[in-house]
């Protein structure tokens, strides 16, 4: 089928915001169907390798006081950081839009006066 027939077709089948891309560098169907086949081989060995790496790595990391030592730290630091960062985010006051999956926050505050210069500035 022609480009220009196909693209007819679909913008006919698809409405106005069809869009659609060309890679003349893909594979055949054949090439993808070899593909497929050497995947699980290929992901077997990936999987071997990573359980290798990862249980070296263990291994090395456990037996360094030191990085025990600065990984406790990371994880005390990181912990109080997170709970900072979450009361930065919370307001007492939250309005928005509702639509049937999502609430879009429009503005948030203190109190109510805040919240309604908010979204009168956001128009």
């Amino acid at each position: 089928m022609q480009r220009a027939v196909a693209i007819k077709k679909l913008a006919g089948m698809l409405g106005k915001t069809m869009g659609y891309r060309v890679d003349p560098d893909a594979p055949t169907a054949e090439e993808r169907a070899e593909a497929h086949q050497q995947m699980p081989a290929l992901n077997a060995a990936k999987a071997e390798a990573e359980k290798a790496m990862r249980e070296r790595r263990a291994a090395i990391l456990a037996a360094d006081p030191l990085y025990q030592e600065l990984t406790a730290a990371y994880m005390e630091a990181r912990e109080r950081s997170a709970r900072m960062y979450g009361l930065t985010h919370r307001f007492k006051f939250t309005v928005g839009k509702s639509s049937s999956l999502f609430f879009h926050v429009m503005a948030q505050g203190d109190s109510w006066e805040e919240v309604i210069e908010i979204v009168r500035r956001k128009g």
